[in-house]
Parts: C-alpha cells; structure tokens; sequence
C-alpha cells in the first residue's frame, strides 16, 4: 500500500509516501526565513509560496522514491485546522492528484496527524493520552482508538508556543524564539528570576498561559526602567521552568485518573529538550507506561504524519468500520 500525503496547514510545504507502513519519503519545504524577517507567519506570504514550492516538493519526493504517481494507491491532505489560505492550496494538490489517477482521497486533522507522528517509529496501545503543544494548540487529548477520541483538557488563552514566541520577542530574539529560548535555558539558572506558574486545581486539566507572558513582560519592562540587565540565560531558564511545570502537574493528574496505557507528546514544543527529559523521566513514575515521543523530524509540521493517520483510517475501512 502507497500513501501520497499533503501537509500545508501553516509555513511548511511537505509531501511524504508511506510505504506498507514505512516512511520511505518525507520532503518539507520551510518558509522560516522569509516570515523571520517579519517576526511571525504572515498568512498571505505563507500561501503564495506553497503555490511556488509544491511543484519542486513534489518532484523531490518521487525522484527519491524512483515511484511514479501511478502507483499511488491513496492520496491523503491535512484538512484542518490551519491557515484558510495554506490549507487551500495543499487541498488543491490532493485533489488534483487524486483525479488524475483516479485513486480515494483521505481527509485528515492536523491535530491527530501530529499524534500519530509518535506511531511512526513506535507502536500505540490504546487507550492513548496525548500532551499536544505548538504555538496554536495546548491541550491534553484522550484517544481510546484512532477515530474515538475527546480533548480533556485545554488552554484557555495562550499556548505554549505562543507563549515562548512572545517572551523570546521581548528579549528581541528573533522568529522562531521558542528554539533559542530552549537552547538558552540550558545555560542558565532557573532560580533567579521568579516567574508564577498557574496554580494546580484538583482535577483542572485545563492549561493558562497569558499569566505567565504578562508577569514575564512586568519583569523585562521593570529592570529597563531601572535600567538593569537581565540575565538572558538565566531568564530563559526561568522562564522555561515556569512553562513546563504546569504540563506535567496536568498530565500526572490525567494519567492518574483516566489509566492510559500509552502517553505521548505532540506538536512543534514536543522537539523542547526539557520537555522530552522530564518525559522520558516519568518512567520512572509510571515503569507500566508505554511513554513515547516522536522522532525531532516529526514534531514540526509534516506530511508524515499525515499519511501515518491517514494509514490508520484505511486500516479501519478495511475491516468495515466507518470511517
């Protein structure tokens, strides 16, 4: 089986083939550079060149592959959620190579595309407890099986890669900030600024960070005003302490009242290194759980993920489940 998969939910451009159940081309094509010079992703921009890059992605994927579209068997695009216009474009393409080869055309969300991105070089068992973190998205995600799933916890204003972004900007790093944030952090110490982290309610797997950016600017602004340096390292540091704890406060408590059997991270934040050691450290916890975490390659957009996914949804039509 030959799975053709379109991402283009955002700033990236992919297109990957998934090979009886292996990954045998992942091609991504990065707009960082071009929306750097404007501290964010500008919508419009990230359209106009998906249209310009996908013939080149395209072409790279099956030159690797030495396929030809022909043996395509299903063709698979990220649906939603996203940016209207980059979503529309990746769409197009689907659909366009679905037609002309006349081979199903599979929908599917980004969100659950990001999940299954740990299934690729791993192996769910189900129920799965997914910490799913970007700079759109933080919440906790409860999969019983690939198409039941519920969302059990979320952020209630800012995710956490908003949250980075933002703070990384009042430091004047430039886009994206939450990477040398990361890389910051590891060189500093933790302990000389105080930054609040939101208080744990008994049950509350919901998610705030808008708290901790305002107390971060009240900080930054308030040593300029008495024109003292801040120690950019140990900001970080601080900083990333105060980010990460609540995550995992959150999803101790979801694990200890729903019982999963698999426990993953997802998302762009999923390639954070603090977040994957305390991940891998809540092993020693939870010896019985089966934790993953997706390969660095496929934490940030991808079409990867997206056949993964997509692969699950054959599976089940397959045996007559509808999909």
């Amino acid at each position: 089986m030959l799975i053709l998969a379109v991402e283009s939910s955002c700033d990236e451009f992919s297109v990957s083939i998934l090979k009886n159940g292996k990954i045998i081309s992942n091609i991504i094509s990065s707009q960082i550079e071009e929306h750097a010079k404007f501290g964010g992703v500008i919508p419009e921009l990230a359209a106009r060149l998906h249209l310009e890059n996908f013939p080149h992605v395209l072409k790279t994927v099956f030159k690797n592959t030495n396929l030809s579209l022909n043996e395509i068997d299903y063709v698979a695009y990220t649906h939603e959620p996203g940016l209207m216009g980059s979503l529309l474009i990746g769409r197009l393409v689907a659909k366009t190579i679905a037609m002309y080869i006349n081979k199903p055309l599979l929908q599917v969300n980004h969100i659950l595309g990001h999940i299954y991105g740990s299934n690729i070089n791993n192996e769910f068992v189900y129920p799965v407890l997914a910490l799913v973190i970007s700079g759109g998205h933080t919440h906790l995600q409860l999969l019983n099986s690939p198409l039941e799933t519920k969302i059990i916890g979320e952020t209630q204003d800012d995710a956490i890669g908003e949250c980075y972004d933002k703070v990384a900007r009042l430091l004047n790093l430039s886009y994206p900030g939450g990477p040398k944030l990361d890389r910051l952090a590891a060189m500093g110490d933790r302990n000389i600024y105080k930054l609040p982290s939101p208080k744990l309610i008994d049950h509350d797997l919901n998610f705030s960070y808008s708290g901790l950016k305002t107390a971060a600017n009240n900080l930054i602004n308030n040593a300029k005003q008495k024109q003292e340096k801040i120690n950019i390292e140990n900001f970080a540091a601080s900083f990333q302490y105060a980010a990460i704890k609540p995550l995992f406060m959150k999803l101790k408590i979801a694990i200890n009242k729903f019982n999963p059997k698999t426990v993953t991270i997802a998302g762009g934040v999923a390639a954070n290194s603090e977040i994957r050691k305390q991940l891998f450290e809540l092993k020693n916890d939870y010896n019985k759980l089966n934790i993953i975490m997706p390969d660095l390659e496929y934490c940030t957009d991808n079409a990867a993920m997206i056949a993964k996914y997509a692969e699950q949804l054959i599976l089940l039509r397959d045996k007559n489940i509808d999909i």
